[in-house]
């Protein structure tokens, strides 16, 4: 890890203040504020899509009040090169509602990739990434009981598995392609490339 100058310590604090409010504006559905926290051009890939941000902040409006959720942020680590930056931020997404007829909790372990970049007036995401790590379903009620049959996890990426039934039963598509760390070789690569990216190493 490098030294920081003081210069460096200011770009860091901004970054993670992005990190931060871009999330909160994300649960509150406070949109506008949300609009401010990419470029015109970035592009996001979760476990439902893949595309531009401000398509992705459409369809959100759309999903706000259909199907809740909450984002719980860990530590961000950031690194700071120029006007680049890479923002590694572990996250847990909470969802309470209705899943074959029982009230349940879901939470989806995962963190989020993202390429920052510095404009004119401020920094802004670029890119951003979700790489999954485990997830968990259970009922929110004590003595419910929640039954999956065997069919239903067949072929289901470990990393999001449960996160894909909750998502294809609320009406949405989860790609199997989606990284996770599951699939270690591609996550890998994909570091590689966002590191590449900023100008730094992953490592």
């Amino acid at each position: 890890m490098r030294s920081l100058s003081e210069h460096d310590s200011r770009d860091l604090v901004d970054v993670l203040n992005l990190v931060t409010h871009e999330r909160q504006a994300r649960d509150r559905g406070w949109w506008q504020a949300l609009e401010q926290c990419y470029t015109p051009d970035a592009t996001i890939q979760s476990s439902w899509f893949d595309g531009k941000a401000t398509q992705y902040i459409d369809l959100s409006k759309r999903m706000f009040d259909q199907t809740p959720s909450s984002h719980r942020l860990g530590q961000p680590v950031v690194d700071v090169n120029g006007d680049r930056a890479v923002a590694e931020v572990p996250m847990t997404i909470e969802f309470r509602g209705a899943f074959h007829g029982i009230e349940v909790d879901l939470a989806s372990h995962m963190r989020m990739l993202h390429r920052v970049e510095r404009g004119h007036r401020s920094w802004r995401f670029a890119a951003s990434v979700a790489v999954f790590d485990r997830d968990t379903m259970s009922p929110a009620a004590p003595g419910a009981a929640l039954a999956l049959s065997p069919g239903e996890l067949e072929g289901a990426r470990p990393s999001y598995r449960m996160l894909s039934l909750w998502m294809t039963e609320h009406g949405h598509t989860v790609p199997a392609d989606r990284y996770g760390v599951d699939q270690p070789e591609r996550l890998a690569a994909l570091y590689r490339d966002v590191y590449t990216w900023a100008g730094l190493s992953p490592q």
